[in-house]
């Protein structure tokens, strides 16, 4: 009977078994193992997770409906998608025994994710992307990456990794995106470093690679996306390039030490659109074969050796959006052609020693945002044309010999964020248009021959941050509305011929850290307000006929101010109480005024960091403080011309 029982039992229980395994299996919200929900919970606990990303990560919801983890039909994690969470800690805590089946584990962008790479990770042989990209992580890579056989994706860029490249990873057998940029990585064993024809997307930039051009590279002809800049690789670009990676779209090799020639050879990258070679020692002009890479968007060249003039034909480039070729020897003119560059939206020839006059034929180019033609020998005027480019955002023509007015025409530039035309030979007044340019947050005209009055449209600029118009010719009154510059915060008049008060309303604009009006006409009293520019650091009022007493401090004064002048003035009174705040003063030059009292014994112990003390030639009077000897880090003391004793 007990024989029968246990036979009928076993008969009873096995199609139960079976339930419970069939269940157990088409469960995904519970499939889970018990095991794979501790192990991330246990990761999870030793993570710094200031956002709470992963508070939904608790025993009391399925696993795969924990955010950020997914899994397949079965129920099994196959993705864990944590980028960009600001999530801190490390991989150590972190068991990936427990998630065999994982196929994507991206981490990119927590930044504060950091110690080494575990090698552990190499049991994942699902996995097909890794992407750890922008944290913190260091030490080497592991060479057992090597043995991710299914992996297509690496992205281990912008992080603090050290040491060789290992040349395991060359032998990844299905890997198409390898992208180690940005770390402190060095030279692999190339004798042991094998081709990758998988590879389409090969970025090394940022590293610490010193060798000539790697052969391996020469030999992964499948390569589209080539960076190795920012290296210190060395010897001449290879000539077999173009034959041996004909499919390159994009290639980056700036701010290395290449030598010699571009070669011709190049010109057979036709299917290239960006090329990129800054910041070289490369010698022999600017190649004509470029004229002929006809589907180039970007072309940065600059920072070279190459001199010669810079060929027609790059006018051809019907698709070209990028054009630099700043800091490279160019003896040229500015060739008319490059108004026919339909798609250019920025160009950069600046540091070179371009002659001639600006082309009116660069107007047609109606989409240039950015030009910059800064350092060069241009002459002439600048052409009315200009005003025709609207898309602009940033002209900078300063440190050349141009002549003539500002035209009115450049009132039209209404996205201009920044207009730089110091160091020319400009005359005339600056146009009352400017007023129209109400994106402007950059206007400097400094060192020209300017005249006139600062126009008073100039008060419509209400992004305008710094105004620079020193070192000209100009006159008349500050407009009393500048004011309404809400934004400024450098303003520089020096050396011109400004006469009248200071604007009241000067005060308001709390932004302001620098102003220096010295060498003008400027009369009257500072305004008893002057105090609440509480972010101004320099203020130079020197040399002008500014008179009175300096307000006292009427409020709490945070003070910010290191650099004070008022010589050459009439200012009268005390010593200026007001500066007993400004403990991070380290220069007071009020000499050549007709102030009056003795030297207050706080400047010892209030202003720590005075380097320069100049009283001269006021009436101060009594004897000089001994406090005085504490400032430890004065360099220049002169109180001559008073009556101390």
């Amino acid at each position: 009977m007990a024989e029968q029982r246990t036979a009928r039992l076993g008969r009873d229980v096995f199609p139960l078994l079976l339930l419970v395994a069939a269940t157990a299996i088409h469960a995904p919200g519970n499939a889970a193992a018990p095991s794979l929900g501790e192990a991330l919970l246990a990761w999870k606990a030793s993570l710094q997770d200031d956002a709470a990303a992963l508070s939904g990560w608790t025993r009391a919801a399925p696993v795969c409906g924990w955010r950020g983890v997914g899994c397949d039909a079965a129920g099994r994690v196959v993705t864990l998608r944590l980028r960009g969470l600001g999530l801190g800690g490390g991989l150590d805590k972190l068991d990936f025994a427990a998630i065999p089946a994982l196929t994507e584990l991206d981490l990119n962008g927590n930044y504060n994710l950091n110690g080494t790479i575990p090698a552990s990770i190499s049991r994942l042989s699902s996995l097909e992307l890794l992407d750890l990209g922008s944290n913190g992580f260091n030490g080497p890579i592991p060479p057992e990456f090597g043995d991710l056989s299914s992996l297509v994706e690496l992205r281990l860029y912008n992080n603090n990794l050290v040491g060789a490249i290992p040349h395991q990873l060359s032998r990844l057998p299905k890997i198409v995106h390898f992208d180690l940029g940005s770390n402190y990585l060095t030279d692999p064993d190339y004798a042991k470093f094998s081709p990758m024809p998988t590879v389409t997307f090969m970025s090394l930039y940022h590293n610490s690679l010193n060798s000539s051009f790697p052969e391996f590279i020469l030999k992964s002809g499948n390569i589209t996306y080539l960076d190795l800049s920012h290296n210190t690789l060395f010897g001449p670009l290879p000539e077999s390039l173009p034959e041996k990676l004909l499919n390159l779209r994009y290639l980056n090799l700036s701010a290395n030490g290449f030598s010699g020639r571009i070669p011709p050879s190049f010109g057979k990258l036709t299917k290239l659109k960006d090329l990129r070679i800054t910041a070289n020692k490369l010698i022999g002009g600017v190649p004509e074969f470029l004229g002929s890479m006809t589907r180039l968007r970007i072309l940065e060249i600059g920072e070279n050796q190459l001199g010669g003039p810079i060929p027609l034909v790059l006018g051809r480039l019907q698709m070209l959006q990028r054009l630099d070729i700043k800091c490279a020897g160019l003896v040229s003119s500015l060739p008319p052609e490059l108004g026919n560059l339909s798609n250019l939206s920025f160009l950069d020839l600046c540091m070179n020693q371009l002659s001639g006059s600006l082309p009116p034929e660069l107007a047609k180019a109606r989409k240039l945002n950015f030009l910059y033609l800064f350092g060069n020998n241009l002459t002439g005027s600048i052409p009315v044309e200009l005003g025709q480019l609207e898309n602009l955002k940033e002209v900078v023509l300063a440190s050349n010999s141009l002549t003539g007015p500002i035209p009115t025409s450049i009132g039209n530039l209404k996205q201009l964020t920044r207009l730089a035309l110091f160091f020319n030979r400009l005359t005339g007044k600056i146009p009352p248009e400017i007023g129209n340019m109400t994106a402007l947050q950059i206007l400097d005209v400094n060192t020209n021959h300017l005249g006139g009055e600062l126009p008073a449209t100039i008060s419509a600029l209400r992004n305008l941050q710094y105004l620079d118009v020193f070192d000209n010719n100009m006159s008349g009154t500050i407009p009393p509305d500048l004011s309404n510059c809400l934004a400024l915060q450098v303003v520089r008049f020096t050396n011109n011929s400004f006469s009248g008060e200071l604007p009241r309303n000067l005060c308001d604009v709390f932004t302001l850290k620098a102003l220096t009006v010295n060498n003008n006409m400027l009369t009257g009293e500072l305004p008893d307000c002057w105090w609440n520019l509480q972010n101004l650091q320099v203020m130079d009022l020197s040399h002008n006929d500014f008179s009175g007493e300096i307000p006292a401090v009427k409020t709490s004064y945070n003070c910010s101010l290191e650099s004070v002048h008022l010589a050459g003035n009439g200012f009268t009174g005390n010593f200026p109480s007001a500066l007993q705040g400004c403990s991070s003063l380290v220069t007071i030059d009020i000499g050549n005024n007709k102030f009056f009292g003795g030297i207050p014994a706080w400047i010892g112990q209030s202003v720590p960091s005075l380097k320069i003390l100049s009283l001269r030639s006021n009436n101060f009077t009594g004897e000089i403080p001994s406090d005085l000897s504490k400032l430890s880090q004065l360099q220049l003391l002169d109180m001559a011309n008073n009556g101390l004793t």
